[in-house]
């Protein structure tokens, strides 16, 4: 016997759980989602799926393809290890002398990418085990593209090529291809376009530094923050109202530098306290 159609609508099934996390970009402040990270699994929010751009696109790589806490302790691991091996040369000697030589980046890359080769776990992006999106611009076009699957290091690199620190990298739609920060430092609009039912948000994008803190570098990055803040504003108010959205963001008042690997430690901990402010205890 048939029930009838109010009774079968009521029966249906809602859609599955979809948990998106979003790892927004913010260069030695990647860190943070480590501590975010750590407090999540530990209160049994877990990923479905996960998206990412620069730094947060390598973290995202490592919980995608494991989301665990295990693999918490081996994403902190290689960030403390960074406090030592530093991925950027900082020699300002060399940076002048690239920027006098008309050179396209101040750093080669080849450290960063020699990191990357060594601690991504997969050969493709598609091979993670919950889908993973990483986010690169192209430096052609200025668009926004994503990433499902392709080659991880090549990817990883180009995502996280800060323009003019580390060099665009060619991706396989022969483009070249830069941050994906400078278009989408938090990416909100990808991660809508999953139909999420809930967006966990691990925002650690830069601030603005105060004038006595200002650094040659930070002064040249000005306007691309400036870009990426009003972007992310835009794409804050496209998110869906009623959706259920976890924002963990960063104090004011935290650690401002961006490229000190020094203060890898203490982000960690302050992205623990944020994702505790965000849960609410």
């Amino acid at each position: 016997m048939l029930l009838p159609g109010f009774l079968r609508r009521l029966r249906r099934p809602g859609p599955p759980p979809n948990t998106v996390f979003v790892l927004s970009g913010g260069a030695v402040r990647g860190a943070a989602q480590v501590g975010m990270l750590r407090t999540l699994f530990e209160q049994g929010i877990f990923p479905d799926q996960v998206v990412g751009v620069s730094a947060g696109a390598l973290n995202g790589i490592l919980i995608a393809h494991s989301p665990t806490l295990d693999q918490v302790g081996d994403l902190e691991e290689i960030w403390c290890s960074l406090v030592d091996k530093s991925p950027m040369k900082g020699n300002i000697v060399r940076t002048v002398g690239s920027i006098l030589r008309g050179k396209p980046s101040f750093d080669s890359g080849q450290k960063l990418r020699q990191i990357i080769e060594e601690r991504v776990p997969v050969a493709d992006i598609g091979e993670t085990s919950i889908p993973f999106h990483a986010g690169t611009t192209a430096a052609s076009t200025g668009r926004l593209c994503w990433w499902h699957s392709g080659p991880a290091v090549d990817i990883l690199c180009a995502s996280t090529a800060i323009p003019g620190v580390f060099p665009a990298v060619q991706l396989p739609d022969g483009d070249m291809h830069l941050d994906g920060g400078v278009i989408s430092n938090v990416p909100l609009r990808h991660a809508v376009s999953l139909r999420p039912t809930q967006l966990v948000v691990l925002d650690v994008a830069s601030r603005f530094l105060s004038p006595e803190k200002q650094t040659a570098l930070s002064l040249m990055l000005t306007g691309f923050r400036a870009a990426a803040a009003e972007l992310t504003r835009q794409e804050w108010q496209d998110v869906p109202i009623g959706l259920d959205v976890l924002h963990i963001e960063m104090p004011p008042e935290d650690p401002d530098v961006d490229y000190d690997f020094d203060d890898t430690r203490h982000l960690i901990v302050q992205g623990v306290r944020a994702a505790e402010r965000a849960l609410g205890y």
